[in-house]
Parts: structure tokens; C-alpha cells; sequence
């Protein structure tokens, strides 16, 4: 009677005249320690896994789209579906055309498995965590499926995450494992084989296709406009907490990329200027995900050897006036965040839940890559950042919601100071100098007055005094724009507040000017007016 009642949803998806999966049937009495699981590699919609764990006479379902991992790094996000008939775990064959999820299964992996934490797989499943150990052809060893925290009751994502043990296996990839572990047969022998069971000529041609279930009719909501990006608030120091995750501080230029349906791209910084023609290699990135349209929140940044983002590489990648430098490089869009996808409006979603779509939408093509994160431990990677000498690190809460404006559910902490000026002018090259020798540097304050903080001669070479210098002059003026007009130790020349510059500095002075101010590059995604001085919370005030 349980299974009967867990497979009402199944078979009311499904027309058992069209399709050959099996419409019942449920294990043998009597309680066992091991009970079976089975993997079946499944092309529907699109290519993924279904992980399926034998309870209460049924196999509880999950479709997981990346496929199982043995990287206990890796979180792949597996979403909970109906349960199927204790049959299904040996089917293999061709879902006819017109059927719920139309397409090729093999049985991928197959064997027992046993509950590390409890003893009713049902139970653990209601509580939202599930430990268990594998015995497989294919999948051994300790395992998790943890239930990401939806809202409004939503319950049904989950993520697959390998146990450390000695059966894991960082190196090892789902891709490289193709063939059935009943058959040997691979997704395309089964497409190609025309004994498959494809049932296709019992098929009555005027059927009406089977119904689908209320979520599953749900029309697909509209494409946001005019999104505004999410910012993080300045904290001063790293803190450990479960509730948050911590990232990296990718050092480069924040953009929102929009992706048609027919792959169009639209990639905007923050202050609404189009990226697109300055990054050409980026006009092919709907490839980098697996549907459209999907609106991404990312890091443009260039990536050095060792695979630093390098604000200075950037730099060089583009000349002065925004145009494609002939000795470019290459360009990498760091995500880590999904605005929209599946069809929906992902910013009322809890954060978690909007990394775990997005990680599950990367197709590993073209220059996107995903931006990992760690739960609870934002001090030790605070540390692993300095020690590379990062820019800091993000934290974020993990069931915070998209707020498009500064929020104290995104914080950020700076592993050296970094602060973002606007050039009010220039002082007059000494000896063999050329073009200038220092750059006047101000912000705006409380009271929106434009004041000066300091002067940066250093982090130039020939080129970029060239360059800058060419942009500078069009914003001459005969007076000083600062409200506190510094003196000079030669001639200064005063300009427009318009270009933003990004300065690294040891500290700041009682003064409030900054000392030993560098010059890192000039910023062309900041708005000159919203430029004023970081003043870190404290974290404890805060988190």
C-alpha cells in the first residue's frame, strides 16, 4: 500500500499503452541491511543521471544533471523526483517520442547500498540529510544527498556530495565512464540499435500526448530587464560561520551577461556600459551553458600563470580607449551567481539553491568558469588569500535572496587595501620623465564634495604614461575640482573628475590621505560620482 500511494505521481505522468517503462511492481519482503541502488544515464531533455536509492518498496528518485562526482570538492546538484517502480532498476531501452522524458536510458552503475545515519532511508530523506555507503560497479564508498533549503516549502533540491574516504577520487570524471553496467552498450549503441526497445509501431499516431503534472505545465516566466547587480558590504576582518559561504575577490570587471534564446549576449558592467564589443571572444558564450536565456552575474578577469586574477594583466588587454590591444589576453568570465534560469526568476531563491543551478548549467566550454566556494571556513580561506596576495575574499550568507543594491548579506574583506579614486588631475614630469609624474587622487564624501586623498607616481611604465596622459587632456580645466586643493612640489594640472583609477596603499593617514599610494589601472565599469572612501564595519556588527 506504501509503494502503491508513493507511485500515483509516477503513473499519472505516464501512458503504460505508449511507453515501456515498467508501471509497478516493489521489492521483496522483509527489511535488509543492504538494499539496491541503481544509476541510470538518461538523454531527455538534455543529458543527465538519475540516482535512485531502493525505500519502502520503491526507488527514491533524484535527477542529478552533472552526473555523480568521487571529488568530495565537487557538490553536484541533484534534483528530487518522483519515486519509480523497484522494477525501473533494471530498465534499459528507448522512451518513445511524445512520452515524459522522450529519449535513450542505460543502466549507468547498479548494486547495494547501505545507511551510514539511521535506519529508514524515508526518514532520513523527510529530515533532509542522507548518508550512505555505495557498492557498485561504478560508485563506491560514503555519500551524501543534503536538501538545499528552498523557500515557500520548496524542498525538492538536493546536492550529491562523495564522502572522503579512501575511495575517492579527485581525477576521476563521469564522462569518461559511458558504458552500461548492465550492458556494456553506451547511449548511442541504444539509439542506433534498431532491436531497442522502442515500441513506436504499437504507438496509436492520433494519441494525444500523456498529461503533465501542474509544476511541469507552468509557463515559463518573462526575462528580467534592467537588472541591477548585487553589492557587498566592506567588513574588516575574515570570521568562520556555517550560515555563510565564502569566495574569492575576483579581481576584474564585475558584468551582468544576459543570453537570449537564440544566443544573443548582452554583457553589462555596473554602471550600464556594454562590454560586449570589447571582449569579442565572449559574442560565442551561450555555448558556456547548457539552456537559454540565463542571466549570469560574473568577473571579467584575465588569469596569470598561476591562475591569479591580475587587475594589471587586465589592463593590458585592452588599450586606453576601451579598443581590443593586438597583444590581448586571454580573457576568463568568472560566475557565481544565476539571476535567471530554468525558465524562471531565480532572485527570490535562496543563494545556495541559484549556485547549484548555475554549477549544474556550465558546460565546461568556452571561457567561463564557475567560482567555487566553501561553507563556514571564511577565515582560512581569508588566509590562502593573503598568502597569494589576492585581493580578499566574499562572504555570503547561503539562503540570502538577490537584492540589486549594497547589502549586508554579501560582506567584503580586503587582504590589502585597495581603494577606487578619481583623477582630478596631474603634476609636471621631472628629468627624464614624459607626460607626467603623479596623478592627483580624490573621492567623494559625505557631503558629496570632492576632496583630495592623495598622489600616486609609482605602478607606471612608458606605455601607460603615454595612454594616460592621451585620455587626461580632453578633461583639462583651468581650475582645481577639489574642495581641498593640495600643493604641489611642480606645476599642476588640473582636469574633469572622470576617470576612475584603482590604487593600492598601505594605509591611511590621520590626515585621510593615503600612504604609499600604486597606481593598478583605471577603471571603466565605475561611475566617477559614486566613488567615496571604503570605511570597513566591523564584522562582529555586522555578521
Amino acid at each position: 500500500m506504501v509503494a502503491k500511494r508513493a507511485l500515483a505521481k509516477y503513473q499519472a505522468m505516464r501512458d503504460f499503452e505508449r511507453t515501456p517503462e515498467p508501471s509497478g511492481g516493489r521489492a521483496k519482503a522483509g527489511a535488509a541491511k543492504r538494499l539496491s541502488f541503481v544509476v541510470q544515464m538518461h538523454r531527455a531533455t538534455r543529458l543527465h543521471w538519475d540516482f535512485r536509492l531502493e525505500a519502502d518498496g520503491v526507488l527514491k528518485s533524484w535527477a542529478v544533471p552533472k552526473g555523480p562526482s568521487l571529488d568530495p570538492g565537487e557538490k553536484r546538484l541533484a534534483m528530487h523526483v518522483e519515486d519509480h517502480p523497484f522494477d525501473y532498476r533494471t530498465f534499459e531501452g528507448i522512451i518513445p517520442k511524445g512520452n515524459y522524458g522522450a529519449g535513450e536510458v542505460i543502466v549507468w552503475d547498479r548494486g547495494t547500498y547501505r545507511l551510514q545515519e539511521g535506519t529508514s532511508t524515508t526518514q532520513q530523506i523527510a529530515k533532509g540529510s542522507l548518508k550512505f555507503e555505495l557498492f557498485g560497479k561504478k560508485l563506491h564508498g560514503g555519500f551524501a544527498l543534503v536538501r538545499i533549503k528552498g523557500r515557500d516549502g520548496e524542498e525538492n533540491a538536493w546536492l550529491l556530495i562523495k564522502e572522503r574516504d579512501e575511495n575517492a577520487d579527485p581525477k576521476w570524471r563521469v564522462e569518461e565512464h559511458a558504458e552500461s553496467a548492465k550492458s556494456g552498450r553506451t547511449l548511442a549503441d541504444i539509439a542506433n540499435d534498431p532491436r531497442a526497445p522502442h515500441w513506436q509501431s504499437n504507438r496509436p499516431a492520433e494519441k494525444a500526448p500523456p498529461k503533465r503534472s501542474g509544476s511541469a505545465a507552468k509557463k515559463a516566466q518573462a526575462l528580467p530587464r534592467a537588472v541591477e547587480p548585487m553589492l557587498a558590504t566592506p567588513v574588516d576582518k575574515p570570521f568562520d560561520d556555517s550560515n555563510w559561504m565564502f569566495e574569492l575577490k575576483w579581481d576584474g570587471y564585475r558584468a551582468l551577461a544576459t543570453i537570449e534564446r537564440d544566443g544573443r549576449l548582452a554583457l553589462v558592467s555596473r554602471n550600464g556600459k556594454d562590454f560586449a564589443p570589447k571582449f569579442p571572444e565572449f559574442a560565442s558564450l551561450a555555448e558556456s551553458f547548457s539552456e537559454r536565456p540565463v542571466i549570469v552575474d560574473g568577473e571579467i578577469v584575465v588569469l596569470d600563470k598561476s591562475g591569479r586574477p591580475s587587475f594589471g594583466a587586465l589592463q593590458e588587454r585592452l588599450d586606453r580607449f576601451g579598443r581590443v590591444n593586438p597583444s590581448n589576453f586571454a580573457v576568463t568570465f568568472v560566475v557565481f551567481d544565476l539571476l535567471y534560469g530554468n525558465g524562471r526568476d531565480l532572485r527570490k531563491e535562496p543563494l545556495e539553491k541559484r549556485k547549484a543551478i548555475l554549477e549544474s548549467i556550465v558546460t565546461g566550454k568556452g571561457p567561463v568558469l564557475y567560482s567555487k566556494h566553501v561553507v563556514g571556513e571564511g577565515k582560512q580561506l581569508f588566509e590562502l588569500a593573503a598568502k597569494r596576495d589576492l585581493e580578499g575574499i566574499i562572504a555570503k550568507r547561503r539562503n540570502s535572496l538577490y537584492e540589486g543594491r549594497r547589502s549586508k548579506a554579501w560582506l567584503k574583506i580586503k587582504a590589502n587595501l585597495r581603494q577606487e579614486c578619481v583623477i582630478g588631475g596631474w603634476t609636471e614630469a621631472r628629468g627624464s620623465r614624459k607626460y607626467f609624474g603623479a596623478l592627483l587622487l580624490g573621492i567623494y564624501d559625505a557631503k558629496k564634495r570632492f576632496v583630495y586623498v592623495g598622489s600616486a607616481g609609482t605602478g607606471f611604465d612608458a606605455d601607460k604614461l603615454r595612454e594616460i596622459f592621451k585620455q587626461l587632456k580632453p578633461f583639462e580645466r583651468a581650475t582645481a575640482p577639489f574642495a581641498n586643493p593640495p600643493k604641489t612640489d611642480t606645476p599642476a594640472h588640473w582636469v574633469k573628475p572622470e576617470l576612475v583609477a584603482e590604487i593600492r596603499f598601505s594605509e591611511w593617514t590621520r590626515d585621510d590621505l593615503m600612504r604609499h599610494p600604486v597606481f593598478m589601472g583605471l577603471r571603466v565599469d565605475k561611475p566617477a560620482r559614486s566613488v567615496g572612501r571604503e570605511r570597513p564595519a566591523h564584522t562582529a556588527d555586522v555578521a
